[in-house]
């Protein structure tokens, strides 16, 4: 019976996507990519402990957002659908998220469990990035490719931040699923 469910289910997603009708093949979607997040969430910290570093030029918050070259942490190639395909894995860091602004270079540089952490914290932001993209991206000229984007008031200062649809991100050609329905920021 499950596997006749599971059938039925990969039919829907077929026909939602071949008769284009772009916000239930959305919503059917919602679903695989909500366990793939759990999956990525639950296996990033073992993950992380599989980096190379190599030469990586990309522009660095920390250094004053400059164009820099410099030996970046980067998932190894089998587990690469976890990470960031257009960020080294320990952007975290680099990119000044959190309260990593307050933490020296030297301490980063010399703490093993701390660039572990940065590594980790990354991925948990960006839970199964790339297997996103590449598995359930679309291109930007397809006919499924629609977003919905509002920031919603709520009370005491915060509001919601609502991003769902597919959106485009830096100067990469595949759209990503957006699946934000709740963002609960502080203004």
């Amino acid at each position: 019976m499950q596997m006749f469910s599971l059938f039925i289910y990969l039919i829907l997603i077929a026909i939602a996507r071949v008769c284009v009708w772009p916000k239930l093949y959305w919503a059917l979607l919602f679903i695989p990519l909500f366990i793939a997040g759990i999956v990525g969430r639950i296996l990033s910290p073992i993950a992380v402990c599989f980096v190379k570093r190599e030469l990586y030029t990309t522009t660095v918050k920390r250094l004053d957002k400059r164009l820099v070259t410099l030996e970046r942490d980067r998932l190894v190639w089998w587990l690469s659908w976890f990470d960031t395909d257009d960020n080294a894995t320990d952007e975290y860091w680099y990119g000044v998220y959190d309260n990593t602004a307050n933490v020296p270079q030297e301490y980063y540089d010399t703490h093993s469990i701390y660039r572990w952490y940065c590594r980790m914290m990354w991925l948990q932001r960006n839970s199964m990035y790339t297997f996103n993209r590449r598995v359930f991206g679309l291109r930007p000229d397809s006919k499924m490719a629609w977003q919905y984007k509002k920031d919603v008031p709520l009370l005491f200062g915060y509001y919601n931040s609502v991003n769902i649809g597919w959106k485009s991100h830096k100067s990469i050609s595949t759209l990503l699923y957006a699946g934000r329905i709740i963002g609960l920021r502080k203004a």
